[in-house]
């Protein structure tokens, strides 16, 4: 078959048209390829910045957690953990035992195994107990606990004193801008002879 000039002029058209068509496409998947690379680095770049660091499960770490408020039992001691307000002394010496046995209890749960323990004094202990966080009581530390800059909390470890008692000693502190000496303690409410008896070695006023 012979092609007419118009034919071939037309033809060569096309096939110009066509190169131009596929040069052009390889230019734009040429560039989606280099946009492409430069978003790889750029991610590359934000997660060299960012913790890579396996996430555990901590209580302490749970937004709205007060654990910080509460005995952590794995360091605590026995005197600590019987200051929580309806544990018995036997039961508290049972719990500290249990720990010291296991060397770190992992879940509050685990105390269950503990001679005496139910679930309805368990749940009790899990307002002011914690595994995980919160502070180690009065106690631990070797030390007397100085009521002009003690938290309620720290306050609240101490052998006979709960949150109530705790946040009168506070409120006193705050009203009088200070404890001057022991003696004071004698003031407040409900805070009797005996109670303070129970702790007045622990504590000081410096």
């Amino acid at each position: 078959m012979v092609l007419t000039r118009l034919e071939k002029v037309a033809f060569v058209a096309l096939v110009a048209m066509l190169g131009t068509g596929i040069f052009l496409l390889i230019g734009k998947a040429g560039l989606a390829k280099q946009k492409n690379e430069k978003i790889k680095i750029q991610i590359a770049s934000i997660a060299a910045m960012t913790d890579q660091s396996v996430l555990v499960k901590d209580d302490a770490n749970v937004p709205g957690n007060d654990n910080d408020k509460k005995l952590n039992l794995n360091r605590a001691d026995e005197l600590s953990i019987a200051a929580i307000p309806g544990l018995s002394g036997v039961l508290a010496k049972r719990i500290a035992d249990f720990i010291k046995e296991r060397g770190t209890v992992k879940s509050m749960e685990e105390l269950m195994d503990v001679k005496g323990m139910n679930r309805k004094k368990l749940r009790q202990l899990e307002t002011y107990a914690t595994v995980y966080g919160g502070h180690a009581g009065q106690a631990a530390w070797g030390e007397k606990l100085n009521l002009n800059f003690a938290t309620m909390q720290e306050i609240s470890s101490l052998p006979g004193i709960g949150p109530k008692t705790a946040n009168e000693i506070v409120e006193f502190r705050n009203r009088n801008g200070g404890f001057f000496s022991l003696e004071d303690l004698r003031e407040i409410p409900g805070l009797t002879p005996a109670k303070i008896e129970k702790f007045i070695e622990m504590v000081d006023v410096r």
